[in-house]
């Protein structure tokens, strides 16, 4: 009985052995041609987030909050998808330029099956230019440990009029211990 009670006094004393590192994550910009919606696919920037990796290897869960700033008030909920895969090179997504900016944005398919875009959180706006979210999910975990990421955006109801969305003061909340 006593050795029993001593393994699980050391689970739970190994299982409280944890801090959170705060890794600051950079500003990311999207810029969305007028159209209504996404058409069930996911939109994404051409360049993605690169940042420097928490320095740990046992990360026992990763959160990201923020705020997502919009370049005029919109009344919808935006869904968020993570991916760690440059989306010019994945044959899944179609690479689109914006008129007049140079800058390209890519419109990836998704299937329930898909293993290359994971949904990780939302934002609601409701007649405003800012929703704050806070994000989770494996596709975003493996993102943050390898220092690389792609954040995009799923939605219909989007304004007929060109978007900027900017996602800002990003914090990526890494739980780490045994």
């Amino acid at each position: 009985m006593r050795r029993g009670t001593l393994v699980l006094g050391l689970l739970l004393a190994l299982t409280a052995c944890s801090v959170t590192v705060t890794v600051s994550l950079p500003d990311q910009t999207l810029d969305l041609p007028g159209l209504a919606d996404t058409g069930g696919k996911v939109v994404y920037p051409k360049d993605g987030l690169s940042f420097s990796p928490p320095p740990v290897d046992v990360v026992r869960g990763i959160r990201v909050e923020g705020v997502l700033e919009a370049s005029e008030p919109l009344n919808i909920t935006l869904e968020f998808y993570a991916r760690t895969q440059d989306p010019s090179q994945d044959p899944a997504c179609t690479a689109f330029t914006l008129p007049g900016a140079g800058s390209s944005i890519y419109f990836c398919s998704i299937s329930p099956n898909d293993q290359k875009d994971q949904k990780v959180g939302q934002a609601t706006f409701q007649t405003s230019q800012q929703a704050s979210f806070t994000l989770q999910g494996t596709k975003l975990a493996e993102g943050i440990k390898a220092g690389r990421l792609w954040l995009g955006i799923k939605a219909s109801g989007l304004p007929s009029t060109s978007l900027t969305l900017t996602f800002r003061n990003m914090k990526a909340y890494v739980t780490v211990g045994l």
